[in-house]
């Protein structure tokens, strides 16, 4: 058992240090590395009521991120698309160059997947220009979706937004000025973005239902770390 888990985090700490090292630094990534750390170290520091202090503080905050990360996973569930919605909206995320990323990539499938299952709905991309991208994201899930068979005319570019909040916001300008303000919408991004995706898409008064896609195995547990901070601070700054 001790040994099991000394070196679970080992491994934990190397791989999100090579992970820093190829893409960019986040706070998930820190996160993982001091549960890494933690871990590995665990076993192996003198007790004395100070470490026994840290231990409990460490525990506590172990269990209250399983807690909610076993709520962001499952709450997207229980409001899912049923292919009768009238419009899609697919949240951008990083481009590098005019490629997109493995995240995007698997949004854009799943969107493709939505469209198979109705192709009346009007698909909104949406995402702006960050930096080292050469296009913005929405100009990259178009080409990447009508090089893939949906038709040009079935999709809308958004390429203003910097955040979710604001893929939500101008999307919905641009829904209520095509299909009025009675519609119904999916909106598609990673399953650990899923959550807080649908509560942001409310604030901003839309009627929207799931259509989550899948995240790299691997990157499961930084991006799940980083969005429990995400959530709180939706819930204390609405935003």
């Amino acid at each position: 058992m001790k040994n099991a888990v000394t070196i679970t985090g080992i491994l934990i700490i190397i791989y999100m240090l090579l992970s820093c090292l190829i893409t960019n630094f986040a706070s998930g990534k820190l996160l993982a590395i001091i549960l890494g750390v933690s871990m590995a170290l665990w076993f192996h520091v003198p007790d004395n009521a100070v470490v026994r202090i840290c231990k409990i503080f460490l525990m506590l905050a172990a269990v209250f991120f399983a807690v909610m990360i076993v709520m962001i996973s499952v709450l997207p569930h229980t409001n899912k698309a049923d292919y009768t919605e009238e419009a899609v909206i697919v949240l951008g995320c990083g481009v590098k160059g005019t490629t997109p990323t493995n995240s995007l990539v698997r949004r854009m499938d799943k969107a493709i997947e939505y469209y198979n299952n109705n192709n009346k709905a009007l698909i909104v991309v949406s995402g702006g220009q960050g930096p080292q991208e050469d296009i913005s994201e929405a100009r990259a899930m178009f080409d990447y979706l009508t090089a893939r068979g949906i038709p040009a005319e079935s999709i809308v570019i958004e390429d203003k937004a910097s955040s979710t909040n604001e893929n939500f916001k101008f999307s919905k300008e641009i829904l209520d000025e095509k299909l009025g303000d009675d519609y119904r919408a999916v909106y598609i991004t990673n399953n650990f973005h899923s959550y807080r995706a649908g509560k942001l898409a409310e604030l901003n008064g839309l009627n929207v239902r799931s259509y989550s896609a899948s995240t790299a195995p691997l990157s499961l547990l930084p991006c799940y770390l980083r969005e429990v901070l995400a959530v709180l601070q939706l819930w204390i700054f609405k935003r």
